[in-house]
């Protein structure tokens, strides 16, 4: 699976040993990274390089990665319009994308701005780094299969069909977006299957 992992470059300082943990999870477990960017970015604030970026091709290949990726991870504890503007464009592309926020840096949890994206492949987290590694292995199974598609007969009785028109009528929602919700919510609130995520 081809993963394209980023975080923000301001206080790397701070936070590059959680960076380099996800990334060293990722490498060590198989994926392939779209664009392996922390050494250089490492080794340049190791040495204090203020060297001048090409910022329009870091841009280009950012956008490269995330197009050739199958899903997406941000650690966006230092949050910025560079990390938001990824993972909006990860979403237009369908990309199944975790943003991952450290400890209780956000106090107002649910009324952030990205709270309000309608997606049900974006999943927002807040983790330690004892329950860092947990995250990533339950979000990284449970899309090993994304771009597998399966078509089958879904048999409902009137009264079902009947919700279905309801909703799209009234919503504009697909009756496939509607099953496919709630099936999502199913997924994520069933407990058996987040705990068949974590075995290995």
């Amino acid at each position: 699976m081809k993963v394209y992992f980023t975080a923000s470059t301001a206080e790397f300082s701070k936070y590059k040993d959680t960076y380099f943990k996800i990334r060293d999870y990722l490498i060590n477990n198989g994926y392939v990274l779209t664009r392996d960017w922390l050494p250089h970015t490492n080794k340049r604030h190791t040495k204090n390089q203020k060297e001048l970026r090409d910022i329009k091709e870091i841009y280009k290949s950012c956008l490269d990665a995330i197009f050739k990726a199958d899903v997406v991870i941000i650690e966006d504890t230092v949050s910025n319009f560079s990390t938001g503007h990824q993972i909006t464009y990860a979403l237009q592309l369908q990309k199944p994308t975790l943003v991952l926020w450290q400890g209780k840096k956000h106090r107002e949890f649910n009324q952030m701005f990205i709270h309000g994206i309608d997606s049900p492949i974006l999943e927002v987290v807040e983790y330690d780094l004892n329950n860092l590694e947990e995250i990533l292995q339950i979000f990284l199974k449970k899309y090993k299969n994304v771009n597998e598609t399966n078509r089958f007969n879904l048999v409902l009785s009137g009264y079902e069909r009947q919700y279905l028109d309801w909703v799209h009528f009234n919503t504009g929602k697909s009756r496939t977006q509607v099953i496919k919700q709630a099936l999502k919510k199913m997924m994520d609130e069933d407990e058996g299957y987040v705990g068949y995520l974590r075995m290995n």
